[in-house]
């Protein structure tokens, strides 16, 4: 390494340490470190120290791989936390979906090498993704449907299966004999990862899972199909892909088996940054080094640890933008690279449409690389690269245009102008700016919570001490691949911040960037040791303050434990931390007809097993209506028009965009009653004076006989107004009801001469007087006149209403009204 060279690295690894620390300086301390007390941080440390301890001693002892060792130790914490079943469900998931990959890459002739099982298994599980989205359109999503689909590839190709449970098994035998470094790097990886796991353990809890990703995995297994309401829920069309794969696990083994999947895909991630770096010329040591950062980072923590969509899209963003690469050197295989990075593109903007800022950066490689490829490939190939984009890709897009009109509903909504959302501007999130200023490598450091909502050191602390000297690095020595991710990670970052500067939607350039410090890193151990250690310093600090502040953009703060290893912990920490999850299930119990809920607080309803309507972007016609409030019969209004029976209140909701929120709330109180509360969360009814208010049935009080059929052995006395039936002899009325809204029938009865029983009873017919079904509630008399009630829904199909006055037994019983509200 020639002397200016050298003396570049090392001013650059200077001004990054000094830019560090300066930052550091100026944050707040303690209150600037992501954990809600010292205790918080003493258990977080010491779960590090306890998980190095089991891993480094277990490899010494066992001899085996670190990561082997980590693996195991995952196992002993899902026994532990009574999770094996959803951890087994995660690996089935992956099992099938690399050879259900397979089959796909064989059915379209394209061959990749036998040990692939990478781009196998992103190929399977974004097939299933994909299936999992048609399916959602109809009323089939059930446990036993998932179970055979996930079967069927490990059944069929039970050779394959066999063969690898064998690798497996000798793989496990195997006995290492890496070098000390290797394994200390292991063993530091292992350590991170653990962390991803067990908090994958943990209930969640945060905002975007419970609004929206698990909310859709939870609907979906809890009514068997997705509606793709878009008035309902603004982003219902969106791109899904990344919730359908959830779905799969949720469907089969609940909440944990989803967020495993997740974690699952982090992990995925760290060994595509360890492909890049290989690929780019550096070294075992380099891409080990690279993983860690990435593990370590705050912002991958971020993804990890709650349902995000990321970790599923940056996995099929990155490996796609690996193929492309490949393909886009001698090195690499078109005939089969082209075609795969196609089809894996697609999976990615099916997951996520800010795919589509990074796919010109890729495309302009291709055009400027296109001898490489093009004289193995072709046209053909390219071709067929391109339909298998298209073929996953457009999905969700077809289906927005379809139902709404906007192929990428509510984005662009000026310009196509559906119905279900303001057309008199484009969308767009006003928390987070647009555009790169010179000092984003700082600001993104230490003022991340302008780039994501999250705490200083989000992003990461490797941008200022090791991208820096990265870049300095791979220019200066010329290492043309290492450029080339440096290039299409910062490329690919510009143009998404250009529109919108978030961090979660350059997550796959992160870890791209993230590889290219890995490719300097594997050529910095090669130099002089005055610049080896400064690299080593630097590298150790990045990680060191990355794991201080890896929380700084979860929602993991207290990082408690016990609500792994006891439900009953688990239940105080929901009810302490984030009560609606405890209102959700008890609104499920109550809400048996399922119908729409209204939400007056956070709109963190996953789980809910009706529609929620919030009073907010999500549903902006409701939360006009809320808006418009002014009267208790307003509310009613509202709420019966919208069949919603239930609401959830939070007592310190501040109304519509923070407008009239003291009043708006006591109005939404005085129309409904109070069943339960969980800390500042109400679960409430409308009140039956407001529901049921219009009488359907004539004459209900029987001052007059007509409307109402008596059967032959059925009395009525004009002079009193009293009906006397028995179960053999009843007086009806039919009347029209409308399916799904719910009613009110209230008969007034008393003993005709003993004690007996009587009945409120509705039996619905259809449009064509064909029976559907009844509801029946019996009742003891008395001697005095008592009200009695029955509140129904009209069952689906439903046009009429039989209303019987009628006893249960054949001793009869005197009725003086006998009443159906709506």
């Amino acid at each position: 390494m020639k002397n200016l060279t050298a003396t570049l690295i090392l001013f650059s690894l200077l001004v990054g340490a000094l830019l560090t620390i300066w930052g550091l300086a100026h944050l707040h301390w303690p209150q600037d470190l992501p954990w809600s007390d010292k205790g918080a941080l003493l258990r977080y440390v010491g779960f590090l120290f306890v998980c190095a301890v089991l891993v480094f001693a277990g490899s010494w002892w066992s001899r085996k791989s670190a990561l082997l060792v980590g693996a195991a130790v995952a196992v002993g914490f899902a026994i532990l936390a009574g999770a094996l079943w959803p951890l087994l469900v995660m690996l089935w998931f992956a099992a099938a979906s690399a050879i259900f990959g397979r089959y796909i890459l064989a059915l379209l002739s394209i061959r990749t090498e036998e040990d692939n099982w990478l781009v196998s298994f992103l190929v399977g599980a974004g097939t299933y993704g994909a299936a999992v989205g048609l399916l959602a359109h109809f009323p089939v999503n059930y446990p036993g449907v998932y179970g055979v689909a996930l079967s069927l590839p490990l059944i069929l190709g039970w050779r394959v299966v066999v063969e690898q449970v064998k690798n497996l098994l000798a793989l496990v035998a195997q006995r290492s004999h890496a070098g000390f470094n290797v394994d200390g790097l292991d063993v530091a990886i292992a350590v991170v990862a653990l962390v991803y796991f067990v908090v994958a353990l943990m209930p969640e809890v945060g905002f975007d899972a419970l609004a929206m990703h698990l909310f859709v995995s939870a609907h979906l297994a809890l009514r068997h199909q997705w509606g793709f309401d878009a008035s309902t829920y603004v982003w219902a069309v969106m791109p899904m892909l990344g919730d359908w794969i959830f779905s799969v696990g949720y469907m089969l083994a609940g909440e944990t088996a989803a967020r495993l999947i997740n974690v699952g895909f982090i992990f995925i991630l760290g060994w595509l940054v360890r492909g890049l770096v290989l690929w780019a010329g550096g070294s075992a040591i380099g891409a080990r080094w690279a993983v860690l950062v990435f593990l370590s980072t705050p912002l991958t923590f971020t993804e990890g640890s709650s349902l995000f969509i990321e970790s599923v899209w940056a996995s099929f963003v990155v490996a796609g933008t690996l193929l492309v690469l490949r393909v886009s050197t001698a090195s690499g295989n078109p005939k089969v690279e082209l075609p795969v990075a196609g089809l894996l593109l697609g999976c990615a903007l099916a997951a996520k449409a800010v795919t589509f800022t990074i796919l010109p950066v890729l495309l302009l490689l291709l055009v400027w690389r296109y001898r490489s490829w093009y004289k193995n490939a072709g046209l053909l190939l390219l071709v067929l690269g391109l339909s298998l984009f298209l073929a996953i890709g457009i999905i969700p897009y077809a289906t927005a245009w379809r139902l709404t009109g906007n192929p990428v509903f509510p984005l662009f909504n000026k310009i196509f102008q559906s119905p279900y959302y303001p057309s008199a501007s484009n969308f767009d999130n006003p928390l987070f700016s647009a555009g790169i200023t010179w000092d984003v490598l700082y600001r993104v450091t230490f003022e991340s919570g302008k780039y994501l909502e999250a705490y200083a050191g989000a992003s990461g602390f490797q941008w200022l001490l090791l991208f820096i000297p990265a870049s300095v690095t791979l220019i200066a020595l010329r290492q043309v691949r290492g450029v080339a991710l440096l290039l299409v990670g910062t490329f690919a970052v510009a143009a998404v911040f250009h529109s919108q500067s978030y961090l979660r939607y350059v997550f796959p350039s992160w870890a791209i960037l993230v590889a290219a410090m890995g490719v300097a890193l594997s050529a910095a151990f090669s130099t002089r040791s005055f610049i080896r250690n400064g690299w080593y310093a630097a590298v150790v600090t990045a990680v060191a303050l990355n794991l201080l502040f890896l929380n700084a953009g979860a929602f993991y703060r207290d990082f408690a434990l016990k609500p792994i290893l006891h439900s009953s912990a688990r239940d105080r920490y929901l009810l302490d931390r984030l009560p609606i999850r405890n209102a959700v299930e008890l609104v499920n119990h109550l809400n048996i007809g399922r119908k729409p809920v209204a939400v007056f607080s956070a709109p963190m309803t996953a789980g809910l097993a009706a529609d929620a309507l919030y009073p907010n972007w999500y549903n902006y016609m409701f939360q006009g209506e809320i808006a418009s409030i002014h009267a208790e019969q307003d509310v009613t209004n509202i709420l019966l028009k919208r069949g919603v029976n239930f609401i959830i209140l939070d007592s310190n909701w501040n109304g519509v965009g923070g407008v009239r929120g003291p009043e708006t709330r006591a109005l939404i109180e005085k129309v409904t009653e109070k069943l339960a509360e969980y800390g500042f969360l109400s679960i409430r009814k409308v009140k039956i004076d407001y529901s049921f208010k219009t009488e359907l049935l004539g004459n209900p009080d029987f001052t007059s006989i007509k409307g109402w059929a008596l059967a032959p052995e059925a009395k009525y006395d004009a002079a009193t107004g009293v009906v006397l039936t028995n179960v053999a002899s009843s007086a009806t009325q039919a009347v029209a009801v409308s399916s799904g809204r719910r009613y009110l029938n209230t008969v007034i009865a008393r003993c005709a001469k003993e004690p007996t029983l009587g009945r409120i009873q509705i039996n619905w017919l259809d449009a064509n007087g064909q029976f559907v079904s009844t509801d029946i509630q019996t009742f003891e008399c008395s001697s005095a006149w008592v009200e009695h009630a029955m509140e129904v829904t009209a069952p689906p199909n439903a046009a009429n209403a039989v209303v019987y006055t009628t006893g249960h037994t054949s001793i009869p019983l005197e009725f003086k009204g006998n009443s159906l509200r709506q």
